[in-house]
């Protein structure tokens, strides 16, 4: 395949990777788990148990973890948003890998233009 024609295809590729990017509406960073946690009460149940069942989510904030209770009405909901996220993300750094042999290609074709060009005059 000429190199003309893996850089369009690479620019499509890469335009439509960034449409989709541009419709994701609900994206929150982070991670959705649920965890049992005692409560440290000596009377409660979860004393001789796993624990109190807390929803939550984790993400980092400017390099501190930070951690959040989640309602129940809003469980299918965070779970939509970091899911969107973590896609947003996978499709960002797949651009990336776009742009580096977007680059790789360009060099290719630099040089195989620059010989052709060469190649019309007997002086260069």
């Amino acid at each position: 395949m000429s190199t003309t024609i893996e850089i369009k295809d690479l620019e499509k590729k890469r335009i439509q990777l960034i449409k989709e990017l541009l419709n994701s509406r609900l994206i929150i960073p982070g991670s959705f788990n649920e965890v049992y946690r005692k409560c440290g009460k000596q009377n409660c149940w979860c004393h001789d148990k796993a624990g109190h069942l807390l929803r939550r989510i984790t993400w980092s904030e400017n390099g501190h973890s930070k951690t959040k209770a989640i309602p129940e009405k809003d469980i299918v909901w965070i779970k939509k948003a970091t899911g969107n996220y973590r896609e947003f993300r996978k499709k960002r750094k797949e651009i990336q890998k776009l742009d580096k042999s977007f680059k790789e290609l360009l060099d290719a074709y630099e040089k195989e233009t620059i010989k052709k060009s060469r190649q019309l005059r007997d002086y260069l």
